[in-house]
């Protein structure tokens, strides 16, 4: 039995999706599903119900889950105080949203330097629901994402507690014109495709923009001109005038007040976001002593991100 197969397993057993887990494994849908065909061989009963859809755990891989999560948990803490990090190098590790890698990570690393000095990161970027895997799954010491009410996120607060570390919006913004004006707003939905500058539906981003726009009394009319991930690619293609993108507030504050993009919409197409710090006790324990209980005491210094 090989380790990785438990981590596709929690993987899937996340996203509900074959295509999904796949894809944050970084391996073919064919070689997934043979992996995870290889653990049900391997413990000898199915642990997926693919006749529905979404894909479900049957009964046998919901007992499974709990004791492969904690398998993968041992294991990963067990290599870790065998010192195997230190081959390598031996700083935290520290999966950060992508948005958040401009505008809060080096804030936020220069206030905890204040606090603990001698920390060294392994920084690894990505969408936010593979920081959530990471952690789970053990791949990473603390995770710094994005949360909002309107998107849940399956993280056991128990067993990675947050801190909430500044706050921020999910902005909608377009070009600026001459006179600071968008040149798109929201306001003209209804009378012509606004071109719209999108996250993918399943990313933490894109369901946050399709609740808000699923909820509003009126059906916008978008015609959607670019899909990415990153949030840095779509400020580009909004700051070129090829449409209206949704933003952190922290990221298009400077070219707002410099009229190089304006907001394209009122409060009601915005939405609040958090900037959370997760880490499970045991791991920060594990690694630095009383690491967390450090990071906690931040907020009391006001050491937090702005």
């Amino acid at each position: 039995m090989d380790i990785e197969w438990l981590e596709d397993f929690l993987v899937l057993s996340d996203m509900s999706s074959f295509t999904r887990a796949a894809q944050a494994r970084n391996v073919t849908q064919s070689a997934f599903s043979r992996r995870i065909r290889s653990l049900e061989d391997w413990i000898g009963i199915s642990l997926v119900d693919r006749d529905t859809v979404p894909p479900r755990l049957t009964m046998a891989g919901h007992l499974f889950r709990d004791a492969a999560r904690e398998m993968v948990r041992q294991l990963q803490d067990t290599r870790i105080a065998l010192g195997h990090r230190s081959k390598v190098f031996s700083g935290l590790k520290l999966f950060v949203a992508q948005s958040l890698v401009q505008e809060a990570l080096p804030d936020w690393i220069q206030q905890i330097n204040t606090r603990i000095s001698g920390l060294k990161f392994d920084i690894h970027a990505g969408e936010t629901y593979e920081g959530v895997i990471a952690l789970s799954n053990g791949r990473c010491d603390l995770l710094m994402a994005y949360h909002s009410p309107i998107v849940p996120m399956s993280i056991d607060e128990k067993m990675s507690p947050s801190i909430t570390l500044g706050h921020d919006r999910l902005v909608p913004v377009s070009l600026a014109d001459e006179f600071g004006s968008p040149t798109h707003r929201l306001s003209e939905s209804k009378l012509r495709h606004l071109p719209l500058l999108a996250y993918p539906p399943e990313t933490f981003f894109g369901r946050i923009c399709n609740g808000l726009i699923r909820f509003r009394p009126s059906d916008p009319n978008f015609n959607v001109i670019v899909q990415t991930a990153n949030a840095r690619v779509l400020h580009t293609l909004a700051r070129a005038g090829l449409g209206i993108a949704w933003l952190p507030e922290r990221c298009v504050a400077q070219d707002i007040a410099k009229r190089r993009l304006a907001l394209a919409g009122d409060d009601e197409w915005s939405a609040k976001i958090d900037i959370r710090l997760y880490a499970s006790h045991e791991r920060a324990r594990l690694l630095n002593g009383n690491l967390w209980d450090n990071i906690r005491d931040m907020k009391n210094d006001n050491l937090v991100v702005r």
